[in-house]
């Protein structure tokens, strides 16, 4: 069983020992599961010869499953496959991850995972492929590059110009904080190695 948090991001559940029933393991595991807030359950499940998925929505503050889907059509099928490959060892925890991201989910059939929607945008996600990035870095070097002084609160309500992503309440390009809108920034551009956004004195910046 798979967990999907808002909070948490994903956990794996291997050997799980369940009783028969879908909705029962599901509310036995989260009962168990101290690092929840709201989110969803996966586990492949079979109809016939055929491979699908029970998803299973849960909140915070309310007991159980509140949702739950089963699908067997389209995608499901694949995911499905995915899952069990990984739970044969015929492929690693981080070529599974890598392939169940909840963008490859958002392919399949469900209302519950259309209506995800992360608290804060996940830390690799942001770093390595948040599409604002590159764009708000191109149009603050081109309105703040060379060799200017910037007062770094200018470059954060450039910063508010984004729209952020639909699956994330909070986007770190927009956070309340100026100070940490221009640090998060700077930590993706530096991860990513196009650039740098330097502090010359505590209030001024330097784009580079």
């Amino acid at each position: 069983m798979i967990m999907y948090d808002r909070d948490f991001g994903i956990s794996i559940f291997q050997n799980f020992r369940g009783y028969d029933s879908l909705l029962d393991d599901a509310e036995w595991l989260l009962e168990r599961t101290h690092c929840k807030s709201r989110g969803f359950l996966i586990r492949v499940v079979m109809k016939g010869k055929k491979r699908g998925l029970w998803i299973g929505e849960y909140l915070y503050g309310k007991k159980g499953i509140v949702r739950q889907e089963l699908i067997f059509q389209g995608y499901a099928e694949n995911i499905s496959r995915v899952i069990l490959e990984y739970a044969g060892g015929r492929i690693s925890e981080e070529n599974l991850l890598r392939r169940i991201r909840i963008e490859n989910l958002r392919e399949l059939d469900s209302k519950v995972i259309r209506d995800f929607k992360y608290y804060y945008c996940p830390s690799n996600r942001f770093l390595h492929e948040c599409p604002h990035v590159n764009d708000v870095y191109s149009r603050l070097v081109k309105k703040y590059g060379g060799e200017k002084w910037v007062p770094y609160s200018l470059l954060a309500l450039e910063m508010e110009k984004i729209e952020p992503c639909k699956d994330v309440i909070i986007c770190p390009l927009v956070a309340s904080n100026m100070f940490e809108r221009v640090l998060n920034l700077n930590r993706a551009l530096k991860t990513r190695r196009i650039g740098e956004i330097r502090f010359v004195t505590p209030d001024f910046v330097k784009i580079i």
